[in-house]
């Protein structure tokens, strides 16, 4: 059975067209104000266009409710008839997300967030949960952190979380808590949550160089935040001299490398994740992915994303400056772990 599910990822993106005629593709995202949420609009657009499919993009804007109500809506609009790629709010939601996505017999791929205890195999139409390696960007951005020190690998750090119930924030800070112990002399004297948004980070960082205006670095959970514990930094008259980290790999991101702000991101690319998913769940609804079929490693696993210093930004931002053509006939040729 699996050889004859193997077979099957060779269909081109044309095969995938007629075999879901009209088919709606729809991608559900936090927002459209951070550029890597935008990404997925991008590639889900772009996807479309290729199909000659349409497609719909449903923007929480940070709001569980929303989120559960747009979803209902959408449903109801097209009948059934699409498939969705969810980067769900928090990771209590995909529970609500995956009851109305069955109900409707909806085929869909979520990413990022998923608690422990929900499994895949649990949904029929849930094709794959899929995530990047979140515990590893947030280790690999503390290190590159700790070189930029006055001492490298010796100083203060404060830290900026993201949402606290969203898995990919959890999961960075586990990394960077990974670092702190293989670097003894590197401390965390506090951190706060800013939920992603820039604002909020900028507000917290004020407040925390307050409270401790000798720190060394300043850890960040995305580069959103980043861009506000940046600008903290400015007003203080430390821009530069205390770096900042982040991840996600957004435009203002690369430029703040480029000019010595930031000391590392990690690219995540959004448009081949919409395209992803939207791909294998277009396979799963015309019969040429056997869900069922799909050994567990292939329906909850991890992809790369690129590192990002300034020995490399030049090189990743001008290659992320147009949309690529994806290979899609393999969906797990950027497979890298199991998530067990």
């Amino acid at each position: 059975m699996w050889a004859a599910v193997c077979a099957a990822l060779t269909i081109g993106v044309s095969g995938l067209a007629h075999a879901a005629d009209k088919t709606t593709l729809v991608v559900m995202i936090r927002g459209l104000d951070n550029p890597y949420h935008a990404d997925y609009a991008a590639g889900a657009k772009a996807l479309g266009k290729a199909l000659d499919l349409p497609v719909d993009v449903l923007s929480s804007e940070g709001n569980s409710q929303k989120q559960f109500s747009d979803l209902k809506a959408e449903i109801a609009k097209t009948g059934g008839n699409m498939v969705v790629n969810v980067d769900p709010n928090e990771g209590p939601d995909v529970v609500p997300i995956a009851k109305m996505l069955e109900s409707a017999g909806v085929y869909w791929v979520s990413w990022w967030n998923k608690p422990d205890d929900i499994k895949v195999e649990d949904y029929p139409h849930w094709v794959a949960h899929i995530s990047f390696d979140a515990v590893g960007q947030g280790y690999f951005n503390a290190k590159e952190l700790f070189k930029t020190f006055k001492t490298p690998n010796q100083g203060t750090i404060i830290a900026i979380q993201g949402m606290l119930s969203n898995n990919a924030a959890i999961d960075r800070f586990k990394g960077l808590q990974k670092a702190l112990k293989e670097y003894p002399n590197v401390k965390l004297v506090q951190w706060e949550a800013a939920d992603w948004d820039t604002n909020k980070s900028y507000e917290i960082t004020k407040q925390l160089l307050s409270a401790h205006p000798d720190v060394d670095g300043v850890w960040s959970a995305n580069d959103n935040m980043a861009l506000g514990s940046i600008a903290a930094l400015k007003e203080v008259g430390k821009s530069g001299q205390v770096k900042v980290s982040g991840t996600d790999g957004i435009p203002d991101a690369f430029d703040a490398i480029k000019e010595g702000t930031m000391s590392s991101t990690a690219y995540d690319d959004a448009r081949y994740q919409a395209q992803l998913g939207l791909s294998m769940a277009l396979a799963a609804k015309s019969g040429k992915l056997d869900v069922k079929a799909t050994p567990h490693k292939y329906r909850a696993f991890l992809i790369p994303g690129a590192q990002v210093t300034p020995q490399n930004v030049d090189q990743i931002k001008a290659g992320v400056g147009t949309m690529p053509t994806y290979d899609l006939k393999n969906f797990y040729a950027r497979w890298v772990a199991e998530i067990k």
